[in-house]
């Protein structure tokens, strides 16, 4: 008997505790349009002083992603991911749940300097079914067209 009670507590607990978790939070505010997420994916982005070597990024929501950048210019050139309003994909938003989305602070590089290369790991965004701008981190960068293009489809 005092077995089937610990296991009881157990339950109660783990039940508790996935109910709290902001994963359950995320999928009640931004339901997954097609069920798939948790995926891996390596991407590999050259910068000139003109723009990016891909400016379409598609991957799925909440999944793992190694970047390397290449600065292949001859100036400093990183790289950003901008946020965006949920309400094309979500237009009946709980209450309490943000209305904008934003990848994390660990999917940006600071500018490299040219021939430089640096590699960062991050997770994407729960809010699917949007297009994330991405552009130069280099400030200087503001004013060229096709360092400011890029979009990242979560899908």
């Amino acid at each position: 008997m005092a077995s089937s009670a610990r296991g009881f507590a157990f339950a109660l607990l783990a039940a508790l505790f996935h109910c709290s978790s902001p994963s359950s939070t995320s999928a009640t505010c931004y339901p997954d349009s097609d069920g798939i997420n948790d995926e891996t994916y390596t991407i590999d982005l050259a910068v000139d002083d003109t723009g990016f070597s891909k400016n379409i990024l598609a991957t799925q929501n909440e999944s793992q992603v190694t970047l390397t950048l290449t600065n292949t210019g001859t100036k400093p050139h990183g790289f950003q991911v901008g946020c965006v309003s949920v309400s094309s994909a979500y237009p009946s938003l709980p209450a309490g749940c943000s209305p904008e989305a934003c990848f994390p602070a660990g999917a940006t590089i600071a500018p490299i300097l040219p021939g430089a290369k640096t590699t960062i790991t991050f997770d994407t965004p729960t809010p699917d079914g949007l297009i994330y701008p991405f552009s130069s981190s280099a400030p200087a960068d503001g004013t060229v067209p096709g360092l400011n293009q890029g979009q990242w489809s979560l899908m």
